[in-house]
């Protein structure tokens, strides 16, 4: 009579386990995130902004702890979304938020943090301050709150910033 109960408790904390563990890789990768309640689902992704300040490097290693990493967008289609997106989140007001784009290993060409290189871009076009503007001085990129623009900065520079998160569910 014991060992059929021993078989019992050690299939049932066998399951336990085995769903311990897929719950807890769900969390690293960024899938037990409620993008419907707390971020914007864009295609395959989900965003979120972090109304937190980070400069660049600490916005990366954030991104990454939660199972992203920060935003990409690669064409106009997920840019103007993700300028919807911002512009909702803080209006009123200018809030930068850092992107997934930089050009610190040479200046000017632009590499998302995943290493492909940038092909659509949204720079600030204005008589007083077109964008980028920095030289070898600004080498990270943020998005205006105000109009999805994207800014040159210096990457020291604390601000918010948003993360995407890979989805299972395209809407």
């Amino acid at each position: 009579a014991i060992l059929p109960r021993f078989i019992v408790i050690l299939v049932i904390v066998t399951f336990l386990v085995d769903v311990s563990t897929q719950n807890a890789s769900q969390k690293q990768h960024g899938s037990s995130i409620n993008c419907d309640n707390l971020g914007h689902r864009v295609g395959y992704k989900c965003y979120l902004v972090y109304n937190t300040y980070e400069d660049y490097a600490g916005a990366s290693r954030k991104c990454l702890e939660r199972g992203g990493r920060m935003a990409m967008p690669r064409d106009r289609k997920e840019q103007e979304a993700l300028a919807d997106y911002v512009k909702s989140f803080f209006h009123p007001g200018n809030w930068p938020v850092w992107l997934g784009i930089n050009d610190l290993r040479s200046e000017g060409t632009y590499l998302f943090d995943d290493g492909t290189r940038v092909s659509y871009f949204q720079w600030r076009k204005h008589f007083l301050s077109s964008q980028p503007d920095g030289g070898r001085r600004e080498n990270c990129v943020a998005m205006s709150s105000d109009d999805g623009d994207w800014w040159d900065h210096y990457c020291d520079r604390t601000m918010n910033y948003m993360c995407e998160f890979d989805d299972r569910v395209a809407l």
